[in-house]
């Protein structure tokens, strides 16, 4: 029975369905919301995104609620055991961290959600919808808890600790299982010695193109007498840079708009958090050689 669920929850993430109807529209308000902010809006977006992080802020984010809602449990059940108060006031207070820094967690879930596809799409608005739930649980057994009636408090919580146990296990899936905002450059390698990888004559300034170093596909750019090499997968959706476009000495992808400096790999804008990977580059003897950089 139990390796029916994984197959079950393929058949109903895996394939259009009427999940897409209520996945695009949620995704295209959070969408437009950020846009309309302007550079506030990408700034935003950037942090939410954990670009300063390096990875994704909402996973970090999501500790916190997991492990007060999960203490706060424990709490409350032992004080029923017990009888001791001050148990039931650590749990309170618990359900309150919890409680806001859910919401806290949510909006930075929210601002990856505007920029997936697909089944993780799906599979990502069932999550938000659990974890909705989940929420409004615990909300209502604070307020419970605010009028001291604990006997309807904690079922409340009891319910939304189960409905949070339901959504982390959608989340994990759409890590683990379906590789959501994992780093897709983390299992490539590129050469650790200088590497001819094309003439120099055949790349003017103004221009990139794809090249291979060692097994790695990488993009090669000239910008103003300088050339420039970074890998060619974008760290967050796995979409081409070379099919994307420059601005000035960074890079654009085309899929979700993710730019990365073209000197250092670095991320300047999300949705992309993890930063791409670098090359030293120099010519000699009419070549271009790369060797990649410390990653």
């Amino acid at each position: 029975m139990a390796t029916q669920v994984p197959v079950e929850l393929d058949r109903l993430f895996g394939q259009p369905s009427w999940l897409d109807r209520v996945a695009d529209p949620v995704q295209r308000v959070v969408q437009d919301f950020f846009a309309r902010q302007g550079r506030f809006g990408l700034e935003i977006r950037n942090f939410l995104n954990g670009v300063w992080l390096g990875h994704p802020l909402h996973a970090a984010m999501t500790d916190v609620p997991v492990g007060t809602f999960t203490t706060a449990i424990v709490l409350d059940y032992l004080s029923l055991l017990t009888g001791r108060r001050r148990l039931a006031r650590v749990a309170d207070l618990l359900t309150g961290i919890g409680v806001g820094s859910a919401a806290t967690a949510a909006v930075a879930g929210l601002a990856d959600y505007s920029n997936i596809e697909d089944e993780q799409r799906r599979v990502g608005i069932v999550h938000a919808f659990l974890n909705v739930l989940a929420l409004t649980c615990y909300v209502g057994s604070l307020l419970r808890r605010g009028t001291r009636d604990r006997s309807g408090a904690i079922p409340l919580s009891t319910l939304g600790f189960a409905l949070l146990f339901a959504s982390a296990d959608l989340g994990g899936r759409m890590v683990y299982h379906l590789g959501t905002l994992v780093n897709r450059q983390a299992w490539t390698q590129g050469p650790a010695e200088f590497t001819p990888v094309m003439p120099s004559a055949s790349l003017a300034d103004g221009q990139m193109r794809t090249a291979r170093a060692g097994t790695m596909e990488i993009l090669v750019a000239r910008v103003r007498g300088q050339v420039y090499a970074l890998g060619n997968t974008c760290t967050h959706w796995g979409c081409a840079l070379s099919e994307g476009h420059l601005e000035d000495t960074s890079i654009v992808c085309h899929c979700h708009g993710s730019r990365f400096s073209l000197t250092d790999g670095s991320v300047i804008n999300g949705p992309a958090s993890s930063p791409e990977i670098s090359f030293d580059v120099r010519e000699r003897n009419g070549q271009i050689e790369v060797r990649q950089r410390p990653y």
